[in-house]
């Protein structure tokens, strides 16, 4: 019987439990939204996996984040006696020495290359000739009912750890993994298949889920660059001199196309038509030929074809539709890029979410619900939110009015301001704080005028070793200033223990650059749901601002100061969405972040 894996639950946790049972056997959708503290993780696995077991489902626990899956697998461990697997990204699990560089798409052709080739020798010691090996078999024995991704990348190092992760899935109630197990258009169907699982037999739980429709998005878009066609045009030379022509043709009408549309701009649209009009110039066997030389340079040995990029996103370009915007870019002078840019996650996710028994989407910060359900194309769904479950008297908000991020007041002066108030809210805090800015270019303006000690600063391509050593230095200081941005490394996903952090200062509303692809992305949520302002520009500036004040406060014990700097933090159609209100107006923050003591 499966029992809560606690002895008292915390409040509302019952709430959740009850609302999700309740979604469970009607069959309807559930968004949650229950700020950190809550317990929410266990409170929607518990009953779903429950309800998984009493009637023979499948449930997917789909989380974006590599520690969630830990929190995951810690919770089915406390549930117990239920057959689980961790699944991350194959790259990850991959136990050939390939190049850490390659992108996913990259990485995904040349797995299917050695693969098909027979080339792959951990792949060979799972199948040989479509069946099971021996090998494969008896390892599949040794593990146990929870088996983590780390145990079987470090149980299976002959084998490949993704094969062995997805036969061990078929036989398991709750598979943990990754976005794009689900929610990617080309590996989903194949994914499911591999592990005999249907989505109308399934329970789905989208763990952070207010990142789903940016993620989606990315992963629809798709990018062409003339230093992507120069590079294949010199891969083709040595494989195919008339595909070399071709590209050398392709990139010659871009550069048309470029010179005429950006004489006067930085970015123009592009129509789809045109770029297929050229294609259809150049021939039939283009794309063929693409695809051809991508095999032969897998069979030179390397892992990265440029012509494969190409054939990539030509396939893309093709399949899009109305829901799809398409930029031309200038990199500099002579260098140019065509954008295919997603607009609509729904296109992929809805037909996902609604072919499910039951999917509960579930964040600390999925405000306002509709939204997400909009976008993401949930049908027949119910909703819950919470007010934050920690003490209000450990958390002091304050709005400060008297600076702002505003491209038409941006100068040294506002540069200064913010510096100023910065340093002064640093100097009245006895610990660490952290500021968080609209963009890198912002942030070095203000970083000119502080003139602070232990200063710690978010770069552009930091490389991940730069990032923790940063993260670990400055969690080891008492008393420092990390400057960082926001959609960056460190204001998402990312621990501050035992109450480091005492203070988070919000530089400015992370509004998104007004470019042709925000333009695009406001035109299509009004065209669909009558609210593109709100959708594609504000709110998911007061989300990010939201997600960046929530590192200072862990649990319930934490005390910390966040003060939000600029002056549209006031502005009725901003103030609005924030959850938990609460705040002090104040023209001098630094005064009330003393009287709160930190």
């Amino acid at each position: 019987m499966i029992k809560f894996p606690f002895e008292t639950k915390r409040k509302y946790q019952d709430e959740i439990i009850g609302k999700v049972e309740e979604c469970l056997n009607s069959g309807n959708n559930l968004l949650v939204h229950a700020p950190t503290g809550i317990g929410k993780t266990v409170s929607v696995l518990y009953p779903s996996v429950k309800f998984a077991v009493e009637y023979g489902f499948n449930l997917f626990f789909i989380t974006p984040r590599h520690s969630q899956h830990q929190i995951a697998l810690e919770t089915m461990e406390k549930i117990g006696n239920v057959k689980t697997v961790d699944l991350i990204g194959k790259r990850w699990l991959c136990s050939y020495n390939y190049d850490n560089e390659l992108s996913q798409s990259d990485f995904q052709e040349l797995c299917n290359y050695l693969k098909k080739e027979e080339k792959c020798k951990y792949y060979n010691q799972v199948w040989s000739e479509g069946e099971l090996t021996d090998k494969a078999i008896s390892k599949l024995r040794s593990f146990e009912k929870i088996s983590s991704s780390e145990k079987i990348k470090r149980e299976c190092k002959d084998f490949c750890p993704y094969e062995i992760s997805c036969l061990l899935a078929r036989s398991s109630t709750v598979i943990i993994g990754d976005y794009f197990h689900l929610f990617s258009p080309s590996a989903s169907k194949s994914f499911l298949m591999k592990i005999n699982k249907e989505l109308e037999n399934s329970i789905v739980i989208v763990d952070e889920a207010h990142q789903l429709p940016h993620r989606v998005r990315s992963h629809l878009s798709s990018k062409l660059t003339t230093y992507i066609l120069d590079k294949a045009w010199k891969e083709a030379k040595e494989f195919n001199p008339n595909l070399a022509n071709e590209i050398y043709n392709l990139n010659l009408k871009i550069e048309e196309i470029a010179k005429e549309k950006l004489c006067e701009v930085e970015e123009a649209y592009i129509e789809k038509r045109e770029l297929v009009s050229i294609l259809n110039s150049i021939g039939s066997d283009f794309l063929k030929g693409l695809y051809e030389v991508s095999d032969a340079v897998k069979e030179n040995g390397k892992e990265k074809s440029f012509c494969h990029s190409i054939a990539n996103f030509i396939d893309k370009w093709i399949e899009s539709d109305e829901d799809f915007t398409r930029i031309i870019k200038k990199v500099n002078d002579k260098k140019y890029e065509i954008n295919l840019v997603a607009l609509l996650p729904s296109k992929i996710t809805s037909g996902i979410i609604n072919s499910t028994h039951s999917t509960i989407l579930m964040s600390a910060t999925l405000q306002p619900t509709e939204m997400y359900a909009n976008l993401l194309g949930v049908k027949n769904y119910e909703s819950i939110s919470f007010p934050s479950v920690f003490p209000k008297e450990n958390r002091l908000n304050i709005i400060s009015p008297i600076v702002t991020t505003r491209y038409s007041k941006r100068d040294k002066k506002q540069y200064k301001k913010y510096a100023d108030i910065i340093s002064k809210i640093f100097e009245n805090i006895s610990g660490n704080v952290a500021v968080f800015f609209p963009s890198y270019y912002f942030l070095e303006r203000v970083r000119e005028y502080i003139e602070i000690d232990n200063l710690f600063v978010e770069k552009p391509r930091m490389s991940k070793e730069q990032k923790v050593n940063l993260l670990k230095n400055f969690v080891n200081s008492k008393k420092s200033l990390l400057l960082a941005v926001f959609s960056g490394s460190f204001d998402q996903g990312v621990n501050f223990p035992n109450n480091i952090l005492k203070g988070v200062i919000i530089a400015g509303l992370p509004l998104a650059k007004p470019d042709l692809e925000t333009k695009s992305l406001i035109e299509c949520y009004n065209r669909y749901f009558g609210k593109g302002i709100e959708y594609g520009y504000i709110y998911p500036a007061i989300q990010k601002s939201i997600q960046a004040s929530g590192r200072a406060i862990r649990k319930e014990t934490d005390k910390a100061a966040i003060v939000y700097l600029d002056e549209r933090f006031l502005w009725k159609n901003y103030r609005n969405i924030f959850s938990d209100g609460n705040f002090i107006v104040s023209n001098e923050p630094w005064i009330e972040v003393k009287r709160f003591n930190l």
